[in-house]
């Protein structure tokens, strides 16, 4: 998936009027699925966003990254406070889909996660590996989304199938999607299915 963080004090004011969330009411920890729309309502994509302390975090299609950077881009006035970066190649996205992940997530020591609620997210540190973790995973589905630096994906992939995470393929997912009803999204994050 691709990554773009919005910065600057309007971010939550200028992704508000965006898009089709009301990110005014959102606080940090918090976060919520929207749609970017054209001045005719055409769809340009379905993102997650996550408000971060500094920032809001949002994971869009890979396929419509630099389409939507440039469109957000377009929508920035000279007096807005608001800066977009594209983070896409700095950070990795993994899902882990499934009635199990939060079982698997204990035995990684990380628990108390039952206060949080879809979308709701945290900085979770494992073996000295920094990683944002969500409630959700973009399906009706159990799970959690993970965002974590490329530098440590390949470790914190190997914790999770050492502890019992079993990777799945795209053609799974677009079953899943299709059956879901999830608007068609290139995703190039790897998913972990935990049944």
């Amino acid at each position: 998936m691709g990554i773009i963080t919005i910065k600057g004090e309007d971010r939550l004011r200028y992704l508000h009027n965006q898009s089709t969330n009301d990110f005014e009411k959102l606080s940090i920890g918090e976060g919520c699925e929207t749609v970017f729309v054209t001045s005719t309502a055409r769809t340009i994509d379905l993102a997650t966003a996550y408000v971060t302390e500094d920032a809001v975090l949002i994971l869009i299609s890979a396929n419509r990254r630099a389409e939507l950077f440039k469109w957000l881009d377009k929508f920035i006035f000279p007096f807005d406070k608001v800066q977009l970066t594209d983070i896409t190649e700095e950070f990795a996205v993994l899902n882990l889909i499934g009635s199990q992940s939060s079982n698997l997530l204990e035995q990684l020591n990380i628990q108390n996660l039952g206060d949080l609620t879809n979308n709701n997210h945290q900085l979770i540190t494992v073996d000295d590996i920094k990683f944002r973790l969500a409630v959700g995973n973009g399906l009706a589905i159990p799970g959690y989304t993970i965002i974590v630096s490329r530098q440590n994906v390949a470790e914190l992939w190997t914790k999770l199938t050492n502890s019992g995470a079993i990777p799945i393929g795209e053609d799974i997912w677009e079953q899943w999607r299709i059956q879901q009803g999830r608007p068609n999204q290139i995703q190039n994050s790897p998913k972990i299915t935990i049944l």
